[in-house]
């Protein structure tokens, strides 16, 4: 794909103006990672962001204690990197592939460059950090409540990505046991159980290395059916 047209997928440059989308690509530099490859590490220097043209990646960070957590997958067309590059700090989580990736690497002298002389590109970088923000506001509140709502709400928001993103196959969701349990900080023992609850609910179906929803709207509604009961 020419790299203008990868540019014009990406949201950071949604309804940007043609010339944005030339000063933008004759700055970004190409980069490919296999699976399992670390694309950005936490506590480096965060000199760069990573414009994601395909592949998926995993974000993940280690807290206090070294306890550490899964914050949630990215699929291209996405933005990673972005928050130590605006902040002038340290890399706040780590991503690595989940398969090949690709990406179109924009350093901060660039990106700085663009947001000035390109107003749309704020806008769009502004719209993207509030849908983050909303995101972990409803995560928040879902994880607040018990593991059957944690768990929903973790299988929907991935199912809405997929979907947007235009992966085959979207309520086939790519999460291990073991990936739930970093994902939503639980004991494999109420993981198995939360699961095997919705399985037999008809929500989902379970295989060694992937939970498919048969039911997405209904287990989104296992969320405000929660939150009715906690009233």
């Amino acid at each position: 794909m020419h790299r203008l047209a990868e540019l014009k997928r990406n949201p950071l440059f949604l309804n940007v103006a043609d010339d944005a989308l030339r000063e933008a690509a004759r700055v970004v530099t190409r980069r490919q990672f296999g699976a399992g490859e670390v694309v950005l590490e936490q506590e480096t220097a965060g000199e760069a962001l990573h414009l994601l043209v395909s592949g998926t990646v995993r974000v993940s960070r280690v807290g206090p204690g070294s306890h550490g957590r899964v914050m949630g997958d990215v699929y291209a067309p996405g933005v990673i990197g972005e928050t130590a590059v605006l902040g002038g700090g340290e890399r706040s989580a780590t991503v690595i592939a989940l398969n090949n990736v690709s990406t179109l690497m924009l350093y901060r002298t660039h990106f700085e460059q663009l947001l000035t002389r390109h107003p749309q590109v704020l806008w769009n970088l502004s719209a993207m950090l509030v849908a983050r923000v909303t995101a972990l506001n409803d995560e928040l509140i879902a994880f607040g409540l018990n593991t059957e709502a944690a768990l929903s709400h973790v299988f929907t928001g991935q199912y809405r990505q997929r979907v947007a993103a235009g992966v085959e196959a979207p309520a086939t969701l790519p999460l291990s046991i073991s990936d739930i349990m970093m994902r939503v900080s639980a004991s494999r023992e109420t993981v198995v159980r939360v699961l095997r609850k919705l399985e037999r609910q008809g929500f989902l179906s379970l295989t060694p290395h992937s939970v498919i929803l048969l039911n997405p709207q209904g287990i989104e509604e296992v969320i405000l059916d929660e939150l009715n009961a906690a009233e």
